[in-house]
């Protein structure tokens, strides 16, 4: 995953207002793809800003073809899809455990999305079969129904 982004304390510092929450800490060791092809595009550090609703939690960037912002959870670190719903509260669904799980997720439903181009029937599915284990392996409550990325690994699986 080509073109990384970095936050570093001092910008994740001023954002939050002096100190970088326990929650907040995992993006000091990671690096963020800009882009994901419908996956994920990261903010650059002049987009990223702390929700006004509680859980308090930072908003890093879009996913899904733009449709759901990305937010890691201040208190926790755990990132959630957060989706406007007019005139109603926002739909909150989990994605991953931590900033980590999520940058390895994004990895594997790159691979898997590019595989899909090239390769279909069995040698494709079983492919994918093998992703959806390593994913589980990475991080279970992520794939589990009603996570985000279950939907996703199920629709990746069923391409080939």
């Amino acid at each position: 995953m080509p073109d990384l982004i970095r936050y570093s304390e001092s910008d994740l510092r001023q954002i939050l207002g002096g100190v970088v929450p326990p929650g907040a800490s995992g993006l000091l060791d990671v690096e963020l793809p800009r882009e994901v092809d419908v996956f994920f595009s990261a903010y650059p550090i002049e987009a990223v800003t702390v929700s006004t609703e509680f859980p308090l939690r930072l908003a890093i960037g879009r996913a899904w073809h733009g449709v759901c912002e990305v937010q890691i959870d201040l208190a926790d670190g755990s990132v959630w899809s957060v989706v406007p719903v007019e005139n109603g509260s926002p739909e909150i669904t989990f994605m991953n455990s931590d900033i980590g799980k999520f940058v390895v997720f994004l990895r594997y439903a790159s691979e898997i999305a590019a595989l899909a181009e090239t390769e279909s029937g069995r040698p494709y599915r079983e492919r994918a079969e093998a992703v959806r284990r390593e994913l589980v392996a990475v991080d279970g409550p992520a794939t589990i129904e009603g996570a985000w990325w279950a939907g996703i690994i199920e629709e990746m699986v069923e391409m080939g």
